[in-house]
């Protein structure tokens, strides 16, 4: 298989895989997932599904994890090319992704105590915890904008990405703004519980952007391995 054959298969299989994650969330959220205001939907959701949410808090340490070890290996690659003064749009990128790692991190121990909690508490206490933390979900997607501003940046002074990635970069940040109407309102489509737009969007961003940020360094590492063997 040819070089460009290989990496057109490689891109196509991990857009496959970014759309099968991206429908399965669409599914999860139109036929399971309660809206905010729905008390006993919230109640009866982590009640019939308890088990299958502990294995999702347990997935969710690991993914962790993965993330902590990824991001810094990717915000070495970014410190390496910022030519900025100070390396500044790498500290901005650090920053921003320290407070959305931390987020998160506190967003999966309130999901966990949740799970837990299901069937021993109070329900206004379950659905209070679950409105937290989907609301606070919603608050990543902004707090992530100035990572992917910085890599743009980054990029554009430096080439660091094809054109293609930097154009994501931008599809990302708008993704991220949109998560933000999830602070808003409870019900319908901008909501951070089960809405299109403001619970699909909190999905959707990390999705294309881990995506396509993987899909390239791969190939990037595949052609360097190719280069010094020759």
């Amino acid at each position: 298989m040819t070089r460009p054959a290989w990496i057109k298969g490689w891109y196509a299989l991990v857009g496959a895989v970014c759309l099968v994650i991206v429908g399965l969330t669409l599914l999860i959220l139109v036929n399971v997932m309660p809206e905010g205001s729905d008390v006993a939907g919230t109640v009866d959701f982590y009640a019939r599904h308890n088990t299958l949410l502990r294995g999702v808090s347990a997935f969710l340490a690991l993914l962790f994890l993965a993330g902590a070890i990824w991001s810094g290996a990717f915000i070495g690659t970014l410190w390496a090319a910022d030519t900025s003064r100070n390396r500044v749009y790498t500290w901005t990128a650090i920053f921003s992704e320290v407070l959305v790692l931390g987020l998160f991190f506190v967003e999966a121990g309130l999901f966990a105590g949740t799970v837990l909690l299901s069937g021993n508490s109070p329900d206004s206490v379950i659905h209070a915890l679950h409105v937290c933390v989907l609301v606070s979900a919603a608050l990543l997607g902004p707090v992530w904008v100035p990572f992917a501003v910085a890599a743009l940046l980054i990029s554009r002074r430096s080439g660091l990405f094809p054109g293609w990635l930097n154009t994501l970069c931008v599809v990302v940040v708008v993704i991220d703004l949109c998560t933000l109407t999830g602070v808003f309102t409870l019900s319908g489509p901008l909501n951070g519980e089960n809405g299109l737009i403001g619970a699909l969007a909190g999905v959707l961003s990390p999705v294309v952007w881990v995506g396509g940020v993987v899909a390239w360094e791969v190939v990037e590492w595949a052609q360097y391995r190719a280069d010094s063997t020759n």
